[in-house]
């Protein structure tokens, strides 16, 4: 079926436009309708403008038969694991990545930063340096800080949020951003509700909230709030889904995640209120499998493209429903 653009005019004068089917014109294109339109500020995109990524640790193998295999799949972006540097320089990275055509998009992980005894924030700072060096010969932005899970008694939200505006002044200064993501076992911030506190409570504009669809998902976390933060606010989106299992979430998350539509999580409900809000940065493939380490990377990359696509055709379609009355 055809489609077209529609514009619903809002109260403040400001437009939505969205993809919808040329059936549900009438109701779009009622005026009256649109106020229940969440993001009337939001060009809706199509599945073919999204950005899709995959993290290297998805795909066993050496890093290059992994980009190799990345690249062949259709993926334009990568989230490269600092474990797969092993072996292999971060200039030489770079230079694979760029001749075939994939972006990195962060380095990761940065763990255990935030919060936590005064007297190892010095040694940590310096790591975050010799990390920032790293990024500057892969030509990346962004680096990736998971929350802190290690048992301190005294991790408050004060220690939390400002050593978080530190590493956002740190990083401003080389021209870094970070992205950070709330570990579903982390001590102090487990959900995204806390990480997105924390970055507010930081002050530091150069610091995104990462969101996985796992650490969502695996603690039954509600998640329509997701509208709540502003989409140029949110640095990536990492999906995976994974098996209902009676295990730690750690394990569970380490060992036991697949390809969305494998597994038993809505993934695709989780994206709409971010795509219904205008998301328009990567959507990145993260999942922890250890069989899919020992499987060769060529077709296992390309059942995560189709999965990928499969997944977000699907989640933009609710949410250009979730944008049209009665549809």
């Amino acid at each position: 079926m055809p489609e077209r653009t529609v514009s619903c005019q809002q109260p403040n004068d400001l437009a939505l436009f969205f993809r919808v089917p040329s059936a549900d014109l009438g109701a779009a294109a009622n005026t009256k309708s649109c106020r229940q339109v969440r993001a009337p500020h939001v060009r809706y995109r199509e599945v073919s403008e999204l950005v899709y990524s995959i993290a290297t640790v998805t795909l066993g193998g050496a890093l290059p038969n992994k980009l190799e295999a990345i690249a062949a799949a259709g993926f334009a972006a990568i989230e490269l694991m600092e474990s797969d540097l092993q072996g292999s320089s971060a200039s030489a990275a770079r230079v694979m990545a760029d001749d075939l055509g994939l972006e990195i998009v962060n380095y990761q992980p940065l763990r255990d930063f935030e919060g936590g005894p005064r007297d190892q924030l010095a040694p940590k700072l310096d790591r975050v340096e010799r990390i920032f060096d790293s990024m500057e010969q892969l030509g990346t932005s962004t680096l990736l800080l998971c929350s802190n899970v290690t048992d301190i008694s005294d991790l408050d939200d004060d220690a939390v949020a400002g050593d978080l505006a530190l590493l956002g002044e740190r990083a401003a200064a080389r021209g870094f951003s970070i992205g950070y993501e709330a570990l579903s076992w982390g001590v102090r911030v487990n959900t995204f509700r806390q990480a997105w506190r924390m970055i507010e409570r930081s002050g530091a504009a150069n610091i995104g909230l990462v969101l996985d669809s796992f650490h969502t998902l695996a603690l039954d976390d509600h998640f329509e709030d997701l509208a709540d933060v502003p989409a140029d606010r949110i640095a990536l989106i990492q999906v995976s889904d994974a098996p209902r299992m009676d295990l730690d979430v750690k394990s569970w998350s380490r060992h036991h995640r697949c390809l969305p539509g494998e597994g038993d999580f809505d993934v695709a409900a989780f994206l709409v209120p971010v795509l219904a809000n205008g998301y328009d940065g990567p959507i990145s493939l993260e999942i922890f499998n250890d069989h899919y380490k020992v499987r060769p990377p060529a077709p296992l990359a390309r059942q995560g493209m189709t999965s990928l696509r499969e997944l977000t055709s699907t989640a933009m379609d609710l949410a250009t429903r979730s944008l049209i009355p009665n549809a």
